[in-house]
């Protein structure tokens, strides 16, 4: 496992190509941050694609520039699909309506439920 932290995220990337990203606490995770975790990741595993499973640790804030950046085809090179979570209604509307309005090129949905959205990656993953 290979693991980078900042003052915005921690990404921990798993031999399997799992990768777990967990936004901090009462951050904004702006467009250079994402295309940073992108950088990391190809990094570490070249070539590889990777089944994301994302979320905070409480409320954090998601510029448009960085949805419309994360839903990009250009983004989204390196991904196999990403599964969103929370549990605060909040993060659950905005998650739904990324998903609709953004349109990401993988497959992608929100999980109230850390633990179902990991199950449904590893799914997609065998």
């Amino acid at each position: 496992m290979k693991k980078f932290e900042n003052d915005i995220y921690t990404m921990s990337i798993y031999d399997d190509l799992f990768l777990e990203f967990i936004v901090k606490k009462d951050t904004v995770l702006k467009e250079q941050d994402v295309w940073l975790s992108k950088q990391q990741a190809e990094e570490t595993y070249p070539g590889k694609k990777f089944y994301v499973l994302l979320g905070g640790e409480e409320f954090f804030q998601v510029p448009k520039e960085t949805r419309d950046a994360v839903a990009s085809q250009k983004f989204s090179t390196h991904l196999s699909a990403v599964a969103l979570f929370s549990n605060e209604l909040a993060m659950k509307i905005l998650g739904n309506l990324y998903i609709k309005i953004n349109r990401p090129e993988v497959p992608t949905k929100f999980f109230t439920d850390k633990k179902k959205g990991e199950e449904w990656l590893r799914s997609l993953m065998k």
